[in-house]
Formats: structure tokens, sequence, C-alpha cells
């Protein structure tokens, strides 16, 4: 079996099916409000946690099945440790600031909520920022010794050399948190 290729109509036909789905399920859960991710930091409302892990819960099996049978390829890259802890706090900062990531803003957007504008133009904002910035930080960011390898993680732990333990794990632990969470979720009346 070759891997999913589309292309011309029949990719833009997928792409507007798979973000009229994606868009309502984001509008249904209330992940495209602002209010709902903001209250999740301030641990008012654990939608957002419980519909992340939900889609975890569905998403290995699905991305595992997938890889195995050929439909997509894994392309293991180099990864280096400090980069992604960087890139990790700034995209948590950012999410913190702003109340959302950028699927929600522009479902946000395609909702009429206009503030959403402003995050998508802060959000593209980033891309010469970090243009600017690259040449000065590259350096010290590559070059620091790193605490772990994480390719060595990634290679050890995930989907690689027939290790399927994680199809099982991940979904399950995922769906127990989700449960606990949404056990400990304040009723409508309590959060008035």
């Amino acid at each position: 079996m070759h891997p999913l290729n589309l292309t011309g109509s029949g990719e833009m036909f997928a792409a507007l099916i798979l973000g009229f789905i994606l868009g309502f399920v984001l509008m249904r859960s209330r992940l495209a409000c602002r209010k709902t991710l903001i209250d999740q930091f301030s641990f008012r409302d654990n939608t957002f946690a419980i519909v992340f892990l939900i889609s975890m819960t569905i998403g290995v099996p699905i991305y595992y099945f997938t890889s195995k049978y050929g439909i997509i390829d894994l392309h293991v890259e180099h990864y280096s440790f400090w980069p992604i802890a960087v890139g990790a706090v700034l995209t948590g900062l950012g999410i913190a600031f702003c109340g959302h990531i950028p699927v929600t803003a522009i479902a946000s957007l395609a909702s009429g909520k206009l503030y959403s504008l402003w995050i998508l133009l802060g959000m593209l904002a980033a891309f010469p920022i970090l243009d600017i910035c690259n040449p000065i930080v590259n350096d010290y960011v590559f070059n620091a010794s790193a605490p772990m390898d994480v390719n060595v993680i990634a290679e050890n732990s995930f989907f690689y050399d027939g290790k399927d333990i994680m199809l099982y794990f991940v979904p399950i632990v995922c769906l127990i948190f989700a449960l606990f969470l949404r056990l400990i979720q304040p009723s409508k009346k309590e959060k008035n």
C-alpha cells in the first residue's frame, strides 16, 4: 500500500471536509471560545484538557494503524533538547497570554469573533521575529549541552521497532485522566 497522497480537487475536498468537521467539534466543545482555555488555566473548567485527552485516546490508535499499514509515513528527524524546551515554553506562554492555539483562533475568527484576528496576526508576526532572533539565539540553543538525548527516548518508546505498548498505554491513561477531570469538573451551579 502506498502512502495517502491526495492532489488537486481531491486534496481540496478532503481538506474542506476535515476543516468543517474540526470546526464543528471546536465550536460544539466550546474550545473556540477564549474563555474555555482561560478557565482551564485557572482550573475552573476542564473542558479543554478533557477534549485534548479524548483526542489522544482516539488519535493514537488511528496514528498507529495508519503508519503500520503504510497509509502515512513516520519520518524520524534529529531533535535537540533545548530547541524543544524553548519552543514549548514560548508556546505555553503564548497560549496562556492569548487564550487560543492556532486552530482555535481560526475557528473563533470563522465564528465571527474579531479579536481572534489580532491573535492570528500576532502569530504571523512571530515568523519575522524568529528570523531576526534566529542568528542570535541559534548558536547558544543548538550548542548548549543537553541534559538528555530526546532522539533515544523517542526511538525507544513510541511505535518504533514493533513496540506497540504505547498503543494500549497512552489511550488508556488519557481516558482515565479525562474521566477523572470530568468527575472533578465543577457543576454549572458551582461555576456561578
